[in-house]
């Protein structure tokens, strides 16, 4: 009877203290409601400013230089494509040249 006993106590303890937990949250949350409801919100002042960041200038920066290589090498690609075909009409032209040459002997 004694061991029915503390086995009941221990039950009747352990339900007062989910009782007293759950009844904590409940407060908690009516008074983080009420603090909710009491606030006021305003809207912004008109002379609301942006503040720019130095990585965002920064990351501008790079992307300008990046843009600025493509050129470059854009660039570079089309006077390489035009000595090419400069070589060719060259190539060309030496072989008349030669031909010529050889037919007048």
């Amino acid at each position: 009877r004694v061991d029915q006993l503390k086995y009941d106590v221990q039950h009747l303890q352990t339900a007062l203290r989910n009782f007293q937990h759950r009844r904590y949250l409940r407060e908690q949350q009516e008074r983080q409601r009420e603090e909710l409801l009491a606030r006021t919100f305003t809207t912004n002042d008109s002379d609301t400013t942006i503040p720019i960041d130095e990585t965002l200038q920064f990351n501008e920066s790079l992307q300008s230089a990046h843009r600025g290589m493509d050129e470059l090498i854009g660039s570079g690609t089309s006077i390489l494509a035009g000595l090419r075909d400069q070589r060719v009409t060259l190539k060309g032209t030496h072989k008349k040249i030669l031909d010529v040459a050889n037919m007048l002997g």
